[in-house]
């Protein structure tokens, strides 16, 4: 399957390569050197259909502002094959506003700056990376650290299509496939604040004076069943709301008026990914569970109308597909204080 993907987004982004040549040399642009290894191209829905805006380069347009964590590396070499991340978390990046990109490559980090240029689809282009400082310290092994630096500065497009990212090696040197991902806020919000003591009435004064330090919280916004109004999943951090196996974890809807409860999950593991399969008009949810005496699992919820239930349980430790929420290095510190009441 995944040989199969390759070859179909290597063939669809080098028919962008030979098109947005064409249209960049129709508008006045530069024309490739003959012999240059072909390059790829890029841009992303709501683009613009026109010739103008297609060729208009910057960071901006849809890849602008979004976070993404790596999948797997494609190799057109049958011999090398498909290299996937064993830990997605570890290998994150964030294409900021202003052209700017922030990468996280296992032990180490990296800073540049990347460029998009649209073709006349809406969803591919090219794309490049400016020179990325990076640490140098010593990850253990498996690590993808430093393939991902070295092959960084020949990436030369990218395809947006179902919800991934694919960014196109130069010559047709292989594609590194990116899923989307919802970091988490620490930003206080006083109306997710409210929503959480209301769900929690036994978070007072008394349990935070007897306890020794108060609670905090992190969270994402993602919309879960397309009404055009954000979900909001909530992590609640110390040891009032955490275990061995995790800490509470709360979803609200906004309903019009407010935000609702919809699930509190005692026990859960971030980052909770969000599947593209629904259930009752919802997309599922799935929760990484571990420790605390039980084995490590991920936990499938589907939505039955009114709330999530649980649906599978499975001990494969693959990732699942889908957009990871909540997702960076939560701590305790990285929390908004939450104080009670009364």
């Amino acid at each position: 399957m995944h040989r199969e993907l390759h070859i179909e987004s290597a063939a669809w982004i080098l028919a962008v390569v030979l098109l947005s040549g064409t249209l960049l040399a129709g508008c006045g642009g530069p024309a490739e050197t003959k012999g240059t290894p072909p390059e790829t191209a890029s841009t992303a829905p709501g683009s613009g259909d026109s010739v103008q805006e297609a060729t208009t380069t910057g960071p901006g347009g849809p890849l602008a502002g979004t976070d993404w964590y790596l999948v797997e590396i494609q190799s057109m070499d049958d011999a090398i094959g498909t290299t996937a991340s064993e830990d997605p978390s570890l290998y994150t990046m964030r294409l900021n506003d202003d052209g700017t990109v922030t990468m996280r490559l296992n032990c180490n980090r990296a800073n540049g700056t990347w460029t998009a240029e649209a073709s006349a689809e809406p969803s591919n282009g090219r794309f490049e990376f400016g020179p990325l400082a990076m640490t140098r310290a010593l990850c253990p092994p498996p690590s993808l650290d430093e393939q991902m630096a070295a092959q960084a500065e020949y990436i030369r497009g990218y395809l947006l299509r179902d919800g991934m990212l694919y960014l196109s090696l130069m010559a047709d040197g292989g594609i590194f496939a990116w899923a989307p991902m919802v970091p988490f806020m620490a930003e206080a919000d006083e109306e997710i604040e409210a929503a959480i003591l209301e769900a929690s009435p036994d978070y007072t004064r008394e349990i935070v004076e007897i306890d020794g330090r108060g609670a905090r919280y992190v969270y994402s916004r993602i919309d879960l069943n397309d009404d055009g109004r954000d979900e909001v999943l909530v992590y609640l951090l110390g040891s009032i709301y955490c275990g061995t196996g995790g800490c509470n974890l709360m979803l609200f809807t906004d309903t019009g008026d407010g935000l609702s409860l919809v699930n509190d999950f005692p026990i859960s593991r971030v980052p909770v990914t969000v599947s593209a399969e629904r259930s009752n008009g919802w997309k599922n949810l799935i929760r990484p569970e571990s420790g605390g005496g039980i084995p490590p699992s991920y936990v499938t919820h589907v939505f039955d109308g009114e709330r999530y239930v649980e649906h599978e349980r499975t001990g494969e430790m693959t990732p699942p597909a889908g957009t990871r929420c909540l997702a960076g290095e939560v701590s305790y510190d990285s929390g908004v204080p939450l104080e009670p009441l009364s």
